[in-house]
């Protein structure tokens, strides 16, 4: 059979004039990073400055840094819905606090790692991790 007897398979763009469009819903957690700057994504997490300090939480220091990592996955609501078969998600959370510190240098200068569990700590639906740099730990007494 030659070339041009074959049957030609049409793709959307060749019916519409451009490839489908679909609405979009927001995500959760588009909503909550809003505009604010991103420092490090992929397809399981999100890690952005969050401008939010919860109300137990101490007041910024000039310099300091906040982060706050957010998962994509829907359905995990905090940490206590990690398991092993999330195995994927929980490599991509470790990965995720690692490349937002490198592309701040937090690395240099040290850093902490917090998740807020349940209420009254946690005010978000999402699996959430806070990171913090710039913030010196209080002396302890002698």
């Amino acid at each position: 059979m030659s070339a041009d007897h074959r049957k030609k398979t049409l793709a959307p763009a060749d019916v519409l004039g451009a490839e489908p469009v679909w609405p979009k819903d927001p995500r959760e957690w588009e909503k909550i990073v809003g505009d604010n700057e991103v420092i490090y994504e992929d397809r399981h997490v999100i890690v952005f400055h969050d401008p939010v300090d919860e109300e137990h939480e101490s007041e910024r220091v000039p310099g300091e840094v906040r982060l706050t990592l957010l998962s994509k996955k829907p359905g995990r609501e905090t940490l206590m819905d990690l398991g092993v078969a999330d195995e994927t998600l929980n490599a991509a959370i470790l990965h995720g606090i690692q490349q937002a510190a490198y592309r701040l240098g937090l690395e240099k200068k040290g850093f902490e790692v917090r998740a807020h569990i349940y209420p009254p700590l946690q005010h978000r639906p999402e699996v959430a991790f806070k990171i913090r740099s710039g913030k010196p730990p209080k002396k302890q007494s002698a």
